[in-house]
């Protein structure tokens, strides 16, 4: 009897691997190193962006860097909260999650646009790879929580950006 219970238990252990294993292969992996997309009109003058990614099974890592500063963000996976850096240095929280072939990378700084006054803003990312994996699309919608509805909306433009990478090296 004892054995039959060990059989069943390592088999179920081996058809868990297995499954977490598919699943892990199944995710796109963002890794690498990514320059901005610009036309002719934006080059003249504006300076290089490129974003630096690591990617696990655990968190995903991304180092923006343009105009010569470099902001780094740690986004854990399965709904805890890592650090986040805005492209202009205000720390903030983020986590990450997959959905198919789509990272989404969700993230709130607070801002103080007046003395004694904080403003939440908040940023969702949808990041694509497209099927050779050479450029990374990312959505970006932004919000603020602590503003109506028809405020926000206001504040914000109403309007996702859009945002073109070239990968240029994998780690």
């Amino acid at each position: 009897m004892k054995r039959v219970r060990l059989a069943a238990a390592l088999l179920a252990i081996t058809f868990s691997v297995s499954v977490k294993q598919t699943v892990a292969a199944d995710t796109t992996d963002f890794s690498g190193k990514y320059v901005i997309n610009q036309t002719k009109k934006a080059q003249n003058g504006s300076a290089q962006s490129t974003l630096q990614v690591l990617q696990n099974e655990n968190a995903i890592e991304v180092t923006l860097a343009q105009s010569g500063k470099s902001t780094t963000s740690h986004c854990p996976f399965g709904g805890s909260e890592g650090d986040y850096t805005s492209p202009g240095g205000v720390l903030g929280k983020c986590k990450a999650e997959v959905k198919g072939k789509t990272l989404i990378l969700d993230s709130v700084v607070v801002t103080h646009p007046r003395q004694n006054s904080n403003v939440r803003v908040h940023a969702k990312e949808r990041w694509q790879l497209s099927r050779d994996g050479k450029t990374l699309t990312i959505k970006t919608d932004i919000d603020f929580p602590d503003f109506p509805f028809g405020i926000s909306a206001a504040v914000s433009g109403d309007t996702p950006t859009t945002t073109k990478y070239t990968r240029v090296d994998t780690p």
